[in-house]
């Protein structure tokens, strides 16, 4: 496993689609670990390929649960602190609206609210290329759609108002970005 750099926007890469994996090899397999350790030293909820400048369909996402002061946690469901590897993903049914404050890895320090939907089930396949199928909802419906987005090639300020996409560009160009 070896830490990735992270791609940060204006790259293009962040706007180009993925291709799908045909090779479920141990190559592929090294690559997920290192985008679990990227995500975790990078202390995000989830990572697609094309966020370390890797043009395949895959996303790895785990959400850690909220830890109280004694170390108890609340309203912990199924999906938190499990990890989370997804290859080839498609979202195949959808329901309900909600709206939740998004910040992204390639876009660091930058937060808005996005309209996504509640509950989504998806299917793919691991690292190993087991099918599987994961109904999800809340934060893990945000977090996945937010990261299948990015193996689409759609960045997320592309689902806000025209305005709020303008801030976040000028605020992410003024930055100084030069990986592009």
């Amino acid at each position: 496993m070896a830490l990735l750099e992270i791609i940060e926007w204006p790259a293009k890469v962040l706007e180009t689609p993925a291709t799908e994996v045909v090779s479920f090899d141990d190559s592929l397999r090294e690559f997920v670990a290192s985008m679990h350790e990227t995500m975790r030293e990078s202390r995000g909820i989830g990572l697609a390929a094309n966020q370390v400048n890797d043009l395949r369909r895959v996303i790895v996402i785990e959400i850690p649960s909220i830890k109280n002061d004694d170390g108890t946690s609340e309203n912990v469901k199924w999906w938190h602190d499990k990890k989370f590897t997804f290859v080839n993903p498609k979202i195949v049914k959808h329901s309900g609206v909600l709206k939740w404050q998004e910040g992204c890895l390639s876009f660091p320090e930058m937060f808005d609210f996005v309209d996504r939907f509640d509950t989504v089930t998806v299917e793919a396949k691991d690292e190993n290329g087991k099918s599987f199928t994961v109904d999800a909802d809340g934060l893990f419906s945000v977090c996945l759609q937010h990261e299948i987005d990015h193996i689409d090639g759609i960045v997320f300020f592309k689902r806000m108002s025209r305005l709020k996409a303008e801030r976040i560009k000028s605020k992410m160009l003024k930055r100084g970005n030069l990986n592009v």
